[in-house]
């Protein structure tokens, strides 16, 4: 089955690389430029042949070291590299393969000239020249979309067809060439030497059995879209925004300091599930990384005996959720495609949370225990459209958006309510937290801690994690680990984030990197070679110009640069997981 799933990869890639050739081939031109046209389409033809040839068997060789399919930044890399030899070693030391691609290329070049003169040249009007442009182009253009829908066929979507595993097998590397030429690419330049960060930073974690336990907890994800902390525990006009949230998160352990590692929803779930940060311009999901091996959370309780279901009311397909939740392990996914009930559909975004997280809940009280599931809400994001029904029933006194977060609220509500009644409610762990902070909505500018400030909270029935308000900084990448400690489960696992409080928290905005603790925070400016430390008592201090810097400002200042260069380096050699 997986060849059979490599061809609307294969296709797709011949159709996007031959594109140029197509259009000198059916080029409108006269009987008497045939020749210059035939000869301008051989060798554009013969830079395609070996291109796609040099690509694919490249990774013939190198696949062993990377673990994946090679992707354009890679490329970039070694030609950019001091070290750029990295070419010429493997030409040599697989000779073989250098070989097999030179008879392959010749091969082809033999056919190409063979078949050439077999062919009549038959001269058709200018018209229709034209015809057959048109209708060859939009041939090709769909076949190297392989979609009809509004994203084309990506890196990311081979996930849907196999296990993660496998997904190279499906994929081929000229294709994963061409789809991340406008991905990201790292700087080549160090900010610290590799073998000295680990003093300060190592992703590489273990987690020692703490608690004896003969029954494992399930655990839930509510994903609130847009709740900031800014939106909870707040009154309008005389009415408790989220009354029910407030009242959740009083009866957990609440951080109330808790801090996004990104200011998109597509960013939250690689931090939330895998504890890798977006430390980059360039979303995780859509890098060229988004293939890379990962320790998601669904894979390793997988290994404990964990069934598992992602759910999200979106469109399928949305920020290519339903893709990458396989990649994490996710058994499942459910979206707005399996919904049953077609007229609920909001008309933009999805299925509002009051109709889906029901139903969610119905496919949840089916799963074998112990298992791990997620829902992603959607009602408070933009346009916060809510059912019409509903509408009437809520405050006029609240804004648009301030109506979605209530509804949103009270759907979250009427979930509890209903799973109460389930028999493994109590031996339950919910994790609530927000994927990122809403927009502005009260029109007052925020500070670089409110962008990213969300409520992040774990609620026992059973009172097995504590209630409590901690102040403690703690960041989505936390999660993972800290949900691995409370589950007593014994493994070793690659991790951004850590099982313990920690005292701030590092994002990357705008360019700017910036870590955000208690006393104040650090703006790391790596292309304008800037430090910057905001102290909420002592005032603004550059780093930076300052030759004797104090023991922490070094400090701190190492550490940010190791986390960097650690997570460049990891994702660049496809070492973002431990076996």
């Amino acid at each position: 089955m997986d060849f059979i799933y490599t061809i609307p990869f294969d296709l797709s890639t011949i159709a996007l690389y031959c594109l140029p050739l197509l259009l000198i081939h059916f080029f409108p031109l006269n009987k008497r430029y045939a020749f210059i046209k035939k000869r301008v389409a051989s060798i554009i033809f013969y830079v395609i042949l070996i291109s796609i040839i040099f690509l694919n068997m490249w990774d013939s060789a190198y696949f062993s070291f990377s673990q994946r399919r090679t992707s354009f930044d890679v490329f970039l890399f070694l030609i950019q590299s001091p070290d750029n030899g990295l070419f010429r070693y493997f030409i040599v030391d697989y000779f073989w393969i250098s070989l097999a691609a030179l008879a392959l290329i010749t091969l082809f070049i033999f056919l190409d000239l063979y078949l050439s003169k077999k062919i009549k040249e038959i001269e058709t009007a200018i018209k229709f020249q034209f015809l057959h442009l048109i209708m060859a182009s939009a041939v090709f253009f769909v076949i190297g979309r392989w979609s009809f829908g509004p994203k084309p066929l990506g890196v990311l979507d081979a996930n849907k067809y196999t296990h993660s595993e496998n997904v190279p097998f499906i994929l081929n590397t000229a294709f994963v060439t061409l789809k991340t030429i406008q991905s990201e690419q790292f700087p080549k330049t160090s900010l610290i030497d590799l073998t000295e960060s680990e003093a300060y930073f190592n992703p590489i974690k273990s987690v020692l059995q703490t608690k004896q336990t003969n029954t494992r907890k399930n655990v839930v994800f509510i994903i609130l879209e847009s709740f900031g902390d800014k939106m909870i525990h707040q009154t309008i006009n005389g009415i408790k925004l989220t009354p029910f949230t407030d009242s959740l998160l009083n009866q957990s352990c609440y951080f109330k300091n808790g801090i996004a590692n990104g200011k998109q929803s597509i960013e939250a779930i690689p931090a939330i599930f895998a504890s890798i940060p977006n430390l980059m311009a360039t979303p995780y999901i859509l890098s060229s990384f988004c293939n890379n091996k990962l320790n998601g959370l669904p894979s390793i309780l997988k290994t404990k005996g964990y069934s598992s279901a992602f759910f999200h009311g979106a469109k399928n397909g949305s920020m290519r959720f339903d893709s990458f939740s396989k990649r994490l392990g996710f058994d499942t996914y459910f979206g707005m495609n399996e919904y049953p009930i077609r007229s609920h559909y909001d008309g933009l975004w999805g299925i509002p949370d009051g109709y889906f997280n029901p139903w969610a809940l119905s496919k949840i009280n089916k799963m074998k225990e112990p298992f791990l599931a997620s829902i992603f809400t959607i009602s408070s994001h933009h346009p916060y459209k809510i059912p019409i029904k509903l509408e009437n029933k809520i405050s006029k006194n609240l804004t648009k958006e301030q109506q979605s977060f209530y509804y949103a609220d009270q759907s979250l509500r009427r979930f509890f309510k209903q799973a109460q009644k389930s028999p493994w409610f109590k031996n339950t762990i919910f994790v609530i937290c927000a994927d990122h902070t809403p927009q502005q909505l009260d029109g007052k500018s925020a500070t670089n801690f409110e962008k990213f400030n969300i409520p992040i909270a774990f609620f026992t029935p059973d009172k097995s994690i504590l209630p409590e308000k901690n102040l403690a900084y703690f960041q989505q990448i936390d999660i993972l680990p800290y949900l691995l400690k409370q589950l007593g489960i014994t493994t070793k696992y690659y991790a951004f984030g850590n099982d313990s409080h920690q005292s701030g928290g590092l994002v990357y905005l705008n360019g700017n990197y910036l870590f955000l603790e208690n006393k104040g925070e650090l703006i790391f400016n790596e292309i304008e070679k800037t430090a910057t430390y905001i102290d909420k008592t002592k005032g603004k201090r550059i780093l930076f110009e300052n030759k004797t810097l104090t023991l922490g400002d070094k400090q701190l200042l190492l550490l940010v640069k190791s986390v960097i260069e650690r997570y460049r380096n990891d994702l660049r050699n496809n070492k973002t997981s431990v076996k």
